[in-house]
C-alpha cells in the first residue's frame, strides 16, 4: 500500500530543496564550488581596500582559489582575517608569502609566494601574515601629491602671467605684425616661383650659350697647340734684339743719327737755321717787292 505524503511534508521538502539550489546558486555565482575538495587558510592584512568575497587567488600566475570570507579581527579592529579557499592539492609552506595586489582599475587579486625551502605547512588554525602591495595610485598619492600641491601655487602664478601676456594690447600687435610679415612671404613665395619659371626656360638657351663658349675655347686651345711657341719666342727674341741695338745706335755719337740727335751744336745750328727761315719767309711775305721785280714793256 503506498504511503502518501501530505500537502505540508511536500511543501517543507520542496522548501529545503529550494534553500538549497539558492546557496549552490550563490556560491556557484561566486565562483565557489562547495562539491569541490579544497584547504582553508586564516591570512591577516592590515588593508583590504578593493578586495572582495570570491577574488581570485594565484600562484605562479595561475589561479588556484578564492577569498571565501573576511571579518575583523576581535583583538585588535584595524586587522582584517581573510579566509582563503584553495584547491585541495595547493598547500602553503611556512614561510610563505601572502600579497594582496590592487590594479589600476581597481581590481584585487591575492597572490601568494612559495617558500621552497621548508617542508612544514601551514595549518587551518595559522594565521599567516599577509603583505599589500602599494598600488600605481597609492604610490602617486604618497610621492607624487605632495610635489604636485608644492607645484600648484607656481602654475597658479604662470597662469596668471600668462593670462596677463594674452591680455596685453602688444601682443595683438605683434600678431598683426605676424600676419603682415606671412602676407608678405606668401607674395616673396609667388615672386620667387615666377623667378624659378623664368630661370627654368631660360636655362635652355643658358646651357646652349655655354657649350659655344666651351666650343670657342676648344677651338682656340687647338689653334694654341698649334702654334710654333718656339719659332715664335725666337723671332720676338731676335726683333728686340735689333730693337735694343738701333737704340744703342740712336745714344751713340758714332752714327749719323747718333751724331744728328746727340750733338748740340748741329741742334742749335738747325734752329738757327730754321728761325732764319721764317724771319725770311715773313719778310717776304711783308714786302715781296724786295726780292721779286717785275717790269713792264
Amino acid at each position: 500500500m503506498k504511503k502518501k505524503f501530505s500537502k505540508e511534508v511536500k511543501i517543507g521538502i520542496a522548501f529545503v530543496i529550494a534553500l538549497f539550489i539558492l546557496y549552490f546558486g550563490i556560491n556557484f555565482l561566486k565562483g565557489i564550488n562547495i562539491f569541490k575538495p579544497s584547504n582553508s587558510y586564516t591570512v591577516v592584512f592590515d588593508n583590504v581596500t578593493g578586495l572582495t568575497l570570491s577574488s581570485p587567488v594565484v600562484m605562479n600566475g595561475f589561479q588556484v582559489g578564492l577569498v571565501y570570507s573576511m571579518k575583523l579581527e576581535n583583538d585588535t579592529a584595524n586587522k582584517v582575517a581573510v579566509i582563503l579557499n584553495l584547491d585541495k592539492g595547493v598547500r602553503l609552506n611556512k614561510g610563505s608569502k601572502v600579497k594582496l595586489d590592487v590594479s589600476l582599475m581597481g581590481t584585487a587579486t591575492v597572490i601568494l609566494e612559495q617558500n621552497p625551502y621548508t617542508e612544514e605547512y601551514y595549518t587551518i588554525d595559522d594565521r599567516i601574515p599577509g603583505v599589500r602591495i602599494a598600488g600605481m595610485m597609492e604610490s602617486l598619492g604618497g610621492d607624487v601629491m605632495p610635489q604636485i600641491g608644492a607645484l600648484v601655487p607656481k602654475i597658479d602664478s604662470i597662469l596668471i602671467g600668462l593670462q596677463l601676456l594674452v591680455n596685453n594690447p602688444a601682443l595683438v600687435k605683434s600678431l598683426e605684425n605676424v600676419e603682415v610679415i606671412t602676407t608678405d612671404l606668401a607674395t616673396s613665395s609667388k615672386q620667387l616661383n615666377l623667378m624659378m619659371l623664368n630661370l627654368n626656360k631660360n636655362i635652355p638657351t643658358m646651357a646652349n650659350n655655354m657649350t659655344t663658349v666651351s666650343n670657342d675655347l676648344a677651338g682656340m686651345t687647338s689653334q694654341l697647340k698649334s702654334i710654333d711657341i718656339a719659332s715664335s719666342y725666337s723671332s720676338i727674341d731676335s726683333t728686340l734684339r735689333n730693337v735694343q741695338g738701333l737704340s744703342s745706335k740712336l745714344n751713340s755719337k758714332d752714327s749719323s743719327l747718333g751724331l744728328l740727335l746727340n750733338d748740340r751744336a748741329l741742334y742749335d745750328s738747325l734752329n738757327i737755321t730754321i728761325s732764319n727761315a721764317s724771319l725770311l719767309l715773313k719778310d717776304v711775305k711783308e714786302n715781296p717787292s724786295r726780292y721779286i721785280n717785275i717790269k713792264v714793256f
